[in-house]
């Protein structure tokens, strides 16, 4: 199957994913009194964090340094999210947990699917294509986390952002590569719709997920407690 380039979707997702770093680091569990340029700086991480490590692990030069206009994108997806934060405070968190979690939900699949594309056009097979579409699709978000002293969205019950990933990353690096010849739209367009509607759904249900019973802390002074 040809591989076609799919900048604008790309940029598209990057531009989303800067918008939403700004106001994740703006909630009260990241803010840690980020200056204007800090949160900037979060942009960027969320909008090209993926792609940019994504393109690493490939051993190509990251897309977003070499079009001028994924850092243009960044930088205004951040200040709109300055924005927002400064003359609609009452609004964002409609803004975050609504209409940008849907965009976050349409957005995060087609991360998941550029990551395995790009990893079958290196002819990384289907579980390298996975695990490359993961990580590009959570790579930003980890790093936004890690700088804010949080523990990373990924590790945590988290609305199946995972599960929405793999399924994307799956679906498309599996019918690619077991059916060379069919057509490539197709192909993007089911992996985006399977992964899209599971992500809606499970956010929308509240889906939950499998976290092991909580055991008993276990430290020097229970241990203290117990010889006594």
């Amino acid at each position: 199957m040809y591989l076609p380039s799919f900048p604008n979707v790309d940029l598209f997702s990057a531009g989303v994913n800067a918008l939403n770093g700004v106001l994740v680091a703006r909630n009260p569990s990241h803010n840690r009194g980020y200056a204007a340029v800090g949160l900037l700086i979060m942009a960027f991480f969320g909008g090209i964090g993926g792609g940019v490590t994504r393109d690493v692990l490939l051993s190509d030069i990251p897309s977003p340094l070499k079009d001028p206009i994924y850092p243009l994108a960044c930088v205004a997806m951040g200040l709109l999210g300055l924005a927002i934060y400064r003359y609609a405070d009452s609004r964002e968190e409609w803004f975050r947990t609504r209409l940008l979690a849907f965009f976050k939900s349409f957005s995060l699949p087609w991360f998941a699917i550029l990551g395995a594309h790009k990893s079958l056009d290196h002819r990384i097979g289907i579980i390298g294509a996975i695990i490359v579409g993961l990580i590009a699709t959570t790579a930003g978000g980890v790093v936004i986390d890690l700088f804010s002293g949080v523990t990373p969205e990924i590790v945590r019950p988290s609305q199946h952002l995972v599960t929405t990933a793999v399924l994307a990353a799956t679906v498309y690096a599996v019918i690619a590569v077991e059916y060379k010849n069919a057509a490539f739209f197709p192909v993007t367009l089911i992996a985006v719709l399977v992964a899209f509607v599971f992500r809606i759904f499970a956010v929308r249900e509240h889906w939950p997920q499998i976290v092991p019973l909580a055991a008993p802390a276990v430290g020097p002074d229970n241990d203290r407690t117990t010889a006594a």
